[in-house]
């Protein structure tokens, strides 16, 4: 038998369960994955209070992990047991033990241990998407990151600046800048304070794109700094999604974007090359150290109720 994280009902934390199970044996092209850590994501928080519906109930929610390959079912070449694997987006992560597709695993490189593996590979791969695919940036590109200490944001903004952009990096409280600048991002604006326009008026320039993972809260000062014809990517919504009517009023003349992460990971390969890169830049050391924060599975209770609070930082984990 092994643990998992079971919700009866959608609503506070207190909803989410540990429990014991049987995970089985592998079916055709599975594999079971005995896992040694679990991303934590704040969008676990919406499948879990009924901001995003949740599977049939009861559910596991819970999207990414990295663990070890138990057994393989029929017709498995890709991986065999012994072999360390994540993956990135796979609902059912809240468990000790699992079965999973070979087809979504991703190898994990020895030297990168597992809790840091788990913390960064789903926010990396949304990272990737954003400075990869929906607006690429390099030498020249003026960029705006909101939401700069999250998880995504905290990998986003770094990686921008290593591939050349100017960033411009958006925070909620002061405190918060001095922290940003010793890792090295230079310009910090602290939101609803004026920054953010005082620095874009300082460049003399447009601003080319705005990666924006905060939403509603910061939208106002988002829209007043893009120009016709810069783009908005609307990444996340940590403070709640924007109104339709705002866009079409506020942001007019603006290339807006939206997409998930698995839209600019359209096959197997894509996914690999990709993968590759978070890894390869959290190896050359683009997004700094990565301070994980581990909770133990049967602590989920306050790992989401820190999570809410914004008290987990931008790596936290599930250990089973």
């Amino acid at each position: 038998m092994s643990d998992v994280v079971r919700m009866y009902r959608q609503g506070e934390a207190e909803v989410l369960q540990l429990e014991s199970e049987d995970a089985g044996e592998p079916g055709p092209g599975q594999v079971r994955l005995r896992q040694e850590a679990i991303g934590l994501n704040y969008v676990d928080t919406y499948f879990r209070n009924g901001t995003f519906p949740a599977r049939p109930l009861p559910a596991v929610i819970g999207v990414e992990a990295v663990g070890t390959v138990d057994a393989v079912g029929p017709g498995v070449t890709s991986v065999s047991p012994g072999e360390r694997v994540g993956y990135y987006f796979a609902p059912g992560a809240y468990r000790e033990v699992r079965l999973i597709a070979a087809a979504q695993l991703i190898p994990v490189p020895g030297d990168i241990p597992s809790d840091v593996a788990a913390s960064v590979l789903a926010k990396g791969l949304t990272a990737w998407g954003r400075v990869r695919r929906v607006h690429p940036v390099g030498p020249g590109t003026l960029a705006v990151v909101t939401g700069v200490t999250g998880g995504v944001g905290s990998l986003l903004a770094p990686w921008a600046s290593h591939l050349g952009a100017d960033v411009i990096a958006v925070v909620a409280r002061p405190e918060q800048v001095a922290t940003l600048n010793a890792r090295g991002l230079e310009h910090v604006a602290v939101a609803g304070t004026g920054d953010l326009a005082r620095l874009v008026a300082r460049e003399e320039r447009p601003v080319d794109i705005v990666y924006d993972l905060v939403g509603q809260a910061v939208f106002d000062e988002v829209a007043g700094i893009l120009g016709r014809g810069g783009r908005l990517d609307l990444a996340g919504s940590a403070s709640g999604e924007i109104d339709a009517s705002l866009l079409r009023t506020k942001a007019a003349g603006v290339h807006v974007t939206r997409s998930s992460t698995g839209d600019h990971l359209p096959g197997r390969e894509a996914l690999l090359g990709a993968a590759g890169e978070v890894f390869g830049a959290l190896r050359d050391g683009v997004f700094g150290e990565r301070e994980v924060r581990r909770y133990p599975l049967a602590d989920v209770v306050r790992a989401h109720r820190d999570v809410e609070s914004r008290s987990a930082g931008p790596a936290p984990v599930l250990i089973p």
